[in-house]
């Protein structure tokens, strides 16, 4: 890296830590392939953007015949996984397509629905199709159900717990936000992710697609795209936010560049609310992206 790329980076470090946060900052050129950051290869428990490459297995499925895209899951309320969004606040019955599971999942972080279709894949199935595709480093051990649990138990003790839980050997008293227990994954990884779904080198160009085009319809703007999102500029991201971790994965496209970002950070603070925390990470994510752009 030059002394200029230091420079940003020791600037983006000083702010976070200033605020509570630490965590891993990487942008990837997706047309030359340069890369801007640390933390690349740090393993961070995900939270929701562990849904990211669950919607690539489940795209896959759809084109292998393993998984017919119209294909009806029942939802039950009385036994669906908790969550602030999508089917997890439906009170009646209801039959929901497969497809549109997925959709619910990246664009509004269904809980309930990234469930069904975990239930119905199968967690170490997902796993292993990950492998199979290339991204060993990402790994899915658990359903979003078990994230919801302890996010409950937690919040009876506090969420000052969680900013003391750590353990020797880099372990979490919270089995979620342990990464030798959690849903993992590094910034690289995922970069490594977006980057061939963008190229069209994984599965199929039409599960591409798909994927594209449903990160592309996330109502969320608070973090990667607080100051890059514009006429001109589109993020295709996903978010993750579980006790002290905030998230987001996602790819900037320009009118000249596409670069993927991923923002993998954990608050000291114990607050969930957090709006100086998630510009930060916004505001970071704008000076590599422009950096990139422009060096």
């Amino acid at each position: 890296m030059s002394a200029a790329d230091d420079r940003l980076l020791a600037d983006v470090r000083r702010e976070w830590a200033a605020l509570g946060l630490d965590g891993s900052l990487v942008a990837r050129d997706l047309a030359t392939g340069r890369q801007l950051g640390f933390g690349v290869d740090e393993p961070w428990p995900l939270a929701s953007v562990v849904k990211l490459p669950l919607a690539l297995v489940a795209y896959d499925a759809f084109e292998r015949g393993d998984l017919a895209r119209d294909r009806p899951f029942d939802v039950d309320p009385g036994s669906a996984t908790s969550g602030p969004t999508g089917v997890a606040l439906f009170r009646h019955p209801a039959r929901v397509a497969a497809e549109d599971l997925v959709q619910l999942a990246l664009a509004v972080s269904d809980n309930a629905a990234t469930d069904l279709l975990l239930d119905h894949l199968g967690t170490a199935a997902v796993d292993r199709r990950l492998s199979e595709l290339g991204f060993p480093d990402l790994v899915v051990r658990h359903e979003m159900r078990a994230i919801y649990g302890t996010d409950d138990a937690v919040g009876r003790v506090g969420l000052g717990l969680t900013a003391g839980g750590g353990t020797p050997g880099g372990g979490h008293l919270v089995p979620e936000l342990d990464p030798h227990r959690a849903n993992v994954g590094t910034a690289r990884a995922l970069l490594d992710l977006l980057a061939r779904v963008w190229a069209d080198e994984v599965s199929t160009p039409r599960a591409c697609a798909d994927l594209r085009a449903a990160l592309g319809r996330q109502p969320t703007r608070h973090r990667l795209a607080a100051e890059l999102a514009s006429d001109a500029v589109t993020v295709r991201s996903k978010t993750g936010t579980f006790l002290d971790l905030r998230h987001e994965v996602g790819v900037v496209e320009t009118p000249t560049h596409r670069i993927a970002v991923a923002a993998l950070t954990r608050s000291g603070v114990p607050a969930n609310v957090q709006i100086e925390a998630d510009l930060a990470i916004g505001h970071a994510a704008r000076e590599l992206v422009d950096h990139l752009r422009t060096t």
